[in-house]
């Protein structure tokens, strides 16, 4: 009987931890336990979304690569970088409807994403959802052309996000808790704000040491057919707004470059930015750049001097546009 008593004590402890820890999740603000470090930028791209921005003139739309690899100060006096990482272009088309919403339509939009995210969409639920990036509608919506296009329904997947399953953030919450999320989040939200939405990398990866960037895992090219959709939907909203929209890539090592050349990759991958551009008769970069490798910071990221090389090189393509 006693051994029973202990067991039900210890089960009615570990139900009571669990059920505190998942009312944090709705008492909190998100600041407080969302990802360290990584939390503070959805947040800060979502405040800007809303709000309204006066003469913003180039608008820079993409995953990671975008946010690290072009200075948007570089590029002209108002341009902004509202790339997010690990997004794609779910996250993207529906920021900048949301743009759109509150502000004029600049005089530019640039769009670039690696190309693994626009074949693979992990990060729609670890990130997107997980933060709550989209609005209840906006989710539905792609729920909707998720299942359309991919045939996949993510319903049980964003109700368990939309009501913060203990199953997914009970381990984040104490995990960010502990690491006082609360502090980085809000430093990277102001780093963001100052820097207008771009990140950067310092480091400075060995010359000796390969850059291999995620693709070079993959046999060939197959975009996503929902990703795909929302690609080309991004482009539309920005030609029913008349805003002349471009597609660039960014810059890879020779050895991720020889690699992608190898399977095939590249040789498809360019086919299908040809495809975009001759359907909406739109500047679409076909080839991708390769860079020494101690441009990079990583296998995916260019570093700071990367980044200035990079960006200035965008800003000689886009000159017509902003002046």
């Amino acid at each position: 009987m006693n051994s029973k008593r202990f067991v039900l004590g210890i089960s009615g402890v570990v139900v009571g931890i669990v059920l505190l820890i998942y009312s944090l999740t709705w008492i909190l603000p998100d600041m407080y336990y969302m990802t360290a470090g990584e939390y503070g930028s959805w947040l800060q791209q979502k405040d800007f979304t809303q709000s309204k921005h006066e003469n913003v003139d180039v608008l820079l739309l993409g995953d990671s690569r975008m946010k690290i690899g072009v200075d948007p100060a570089i590029l002209s006096e108002s341009a902004y970088n509202m790339a997010l990482s690990g997004c794609n272009p779910i996250d993207m088309y529906y920021s900048l409807q949301r743009y759109l919403k509150n502000n004029d339509a600049p005089k530019l939009v640039i769009i670039g994403y690696a190309p693994t995210h626009l074949t693979h969409m992990e990060n729609y639920t670890e990130r997107s959802l997980y933060f709550h990036y989209l609005s209840e509608d906006e989710v539905q919506e792609a729920n909707e052309n998720i299942r359309k296009y991919d045939g996949k329904d993510m319903t049980g997947e964003y109700i368990k996000y939309k009501y913060r399953s203990p199953a997914i953030y009970l381990t984040g919450v104490l995990h960010n808790l502990r690491k006082n999320a609360k502090v980085a989040n809000e430093v990277e939200y102001a780093q963001l704000a100052e820097q207008r939405g771009a990140m950067f990398l310092e480091a400075v990866k060995d010359p000796a040491d390969q850059v291999r960037p995620e693709e070079t895992k993959a046999m060939d090219f197959s975009p996503l057919a929902s990703l795909d959709f929302y690609l080309r939907e991004t482009i539309q909203l920005c030609q029913t707004n008349g805003i002349p929209v471009m597609i660039i890539q960014f810059p890879m090592g020779e050895y991720g470059i020889e690699k992608l050349k190898e399977s095939g990759y590249l040789v498809t991958y360019k086919t299908y930015m040809e495809d975009i551009r001759d359907q909406y008769g739109i500047p679409v970069q076909t080839d991708i750049p390769m860079y020494t490798n101690d441009m990079f910071a990583d296998n995916s990221h260019l570093n700071r001097n990367g980044n200035r090389v990079f960006s200035n090189e965008i800003k000689r393509i886009i000159k017509q546009y902003v002046e």
